[in-house]
């Protein structure tokens, strides 16, 4: 950035070569900052619309002629590239889950006495036997992705999600395998249990190497989409904060669109663009895949129709809580405005097989911890005592299922008397020495187990709170009695994503991550759940 003598205003310099587009008038500033976020597509001059910014016909000639030398010599210097299209990607992960698991089929269903898959005796041919076994396999797995949702370009950009997803798509498949064989062979399906469970060993590793690799391709820098944020407001910079904070973007923010045209020329670092012709610019250029609309319908209805035209286009425009809840993985509560109903799921039915699982999950873990806490107790019991004199468990009232109170059980990890005040933070002097030890490896939290056996809590949901706080904390946000709808759990998504919370803004900040998991809550967001939390308990996370 440099100050141009003159009056001018300072001007982003091209990235890519270093050479700073000037113009004297206030609109076409805005347009050589769109050549320089563009680096190499560079923009034709959009004609003004704003009556005040507007330039004059020698201006416009002159500088039109300095655009395209400029044009000239970066189609000289520098290639065009062009980034693979959302559709470009699904195709590229259909066919690369097809090949490996054909390329798989084709190894196991080759003649081997000891797999049982020999074709040369089959009244089909070796040709229609194997044919067979592909239509079986391709049908499968469509059935079972579909239901998994593993093919949907999200999931499949996100390093954890793609493999795991892939491989419960994997086992569907199997099961809807062994259902179609059935009607061919009929009892004789069992003979091939050993081939399949041969294929998923042989698969499972292939596939989520596979997976990892395209959502490492898909999150390089060079194949980000590209977004304008429509709107200069509170809202705009938290998804912009959001987007950058983000571990593996899927999205580059490359600046917001002022609405109302007079802002300031740099916001958070990213640049500002003025008024619908910038947009225009942006988006005819193809500079932008994604226009993030920050502002209300009835605010700029101008702006409103410039991005409906450019979604004819082609080009995504999406509201800016959608993309702040998918990025975030939390409900935008202080900019959902009159959109209240977005932070609710979309039906209040719960899947019966959800149900199901998730019942079949307390059971599991529940008597598993009953007897994890059997083998435990004699010697976390003497080292609690020892440290501290006292009770060897903390019995503290919490509210449940739908406002139902019950006595949540833990290992004091406190002096006695000293549970049950103030919000407990990071080197708490009331913390004992063993306290320390149970809470970094979240031990302190076993006893749970028998309120998981009662039904008073579950294994995964929003962490239960003091009747008192809940009554508290509903007045700062009305949603926070929503977190009522579903069982308490011993962890949760706001637990792997935020951890403790020390303040009641940190409270409130984990009723979003508690409401996106009542929204979304799933069989894959429950693993996905545990496999964080095993993480938080061998990394030693915890307080």
């Amino acid at each position: 950035m440099r100050d141009h003598s003159g009056g001018r205003a300072k001007v982003q310099p091209d990235l890519e070569y270093g050479r700073p587009l000037v113009s004297s008038q206030g609109q076409f500033e805005d347009e050589q900052k769109v050549f320089s976020v563009g680096r190499v597509h560079l923009l034709p001059v959009a004609e003004p619309e704003d009556k005040c910014r507007g330039f004059s016909s020698m201006d416009h000639l002159e500088s039109l002629g300095g655009i395209a030398r400029v044009r000239e010599s970066q189609s000289q210097n520098q290639p065009s590239r062009r980034k693979p299209s959302p559709t470009l990607w699904r195709l590229v992960l259909m066919i690369g889950d097809g090949i490996v698991l054909i390329a798989l089929l084709v190894r196991i269903t080759n003649p081997a006495p000891h797999l049982g898959l020999n074709a040369q005796a089959s009244v089909l041919g070796l040709w229609n036997a194997n044919l067979l076994w592909l239509f079986l396999t391709l049908a499968s797995w469509g059935l079972a992705v579909n239901i998994t949702q593993a093919q949907q370009l999200d999931c499949a950009a996100s390093l954890l999600k793609s493999p795991l997803y892939a491989l419960c798509s994997l086992v569907l498949m199997l099961i809807f395998y062994m259902l179609l064989l059935y009607l061919f062979f009929g009892a004789g399906v069992i003979s091939f249990i050993g081939p399949l469970l041969f294929f998923l060993a042989l698969a499972a590793p292939i596939l989520s190497i596979w997976r990892v690799l395209l959502a490492e391709a898909i999150n390089l820098p060079r194949f980000r989409r590209q977004a304008v944020i429509v709107g200069v407001n509170a809202a705009g910079q938290s998804v912009a904060r959001e987007l950058l904070r983000a571990k593996h973007p899927g999205i580059n923010v490359l600046g917001y669109i002022d609405e109302s045209g007079d802002g300031q020329k740099q916001q958070d670092s990213l640049p500002t663009f003025h008024g619908r012709s910038a947009l225009r610019g942006l988006a005819q250029n193809g500079l932008i895949d994604v226009i993030i609309m920050a502002i209300d319908f009835k605010a700029n209805p101008e702006l409103f129709q410039e991005a409906l035209a450019e979604a004819q286009r082609g080009i995504s425009v999406v509201p800016v809580a959608a993309v702040y809840e998918s990025t975030s993985g939390k409900i935008p509560l202080d900019h959902i405005g009159d959109q209240w109903s977005t932070a609710f799921p979309a039906e209040q039915f719960v899947s019966p097989l959800y149900l199901c699982w998730n019942k079949a999950l307390d059971l599991a873990f529940g008597i598993s911890g009953l007897l994890i806490l059997c083998l435990l107790l004699p010697i976390l019991a003497p080292l609690i005592y020892l440290d501290s004199p006292g009770p060897i468990f903390f019995s503290q009232e919490r509210a449940g299922y739908r406002g139902r109170t019950f006595r949540m059980l833990k290992f004091r990890s406190m002096s006695t008397g000293a549970q049950g005040g103030a919000w407990v933070s990071r080197g708490d002097a009331r913390v004992t020495r063993v306290g320390r030890i149970l809470r970094a490896t979240h031990l302190d939290e076993l006893p749970q187990v028998l309120n998981i056996v009662r039904g008073d809590m579950s294994l995964i949901g929003p962490r239960p709170e003091r009747p008192g706080y809940v009554v508290e904390l509903a007045k700062s946000n009305l949603f926070y009695a929503y977190r009522l709808s579903v069982r308490p759990g011993l962890t949760g998504w706001a637990q792997v994503k935020y951890g403790y919370g020390a303040s009641e803004q940190d409270e409130l900040v984990k009723l979003q991550y508690d409401l996106y998991y009542i929204k979304h809550r799933s069989f894959l967001l429950d693993v996905c759940i545990l496999l964080k939390t095993i993480g938080e308990v061998v990394l030693f996370h915890g307080i």
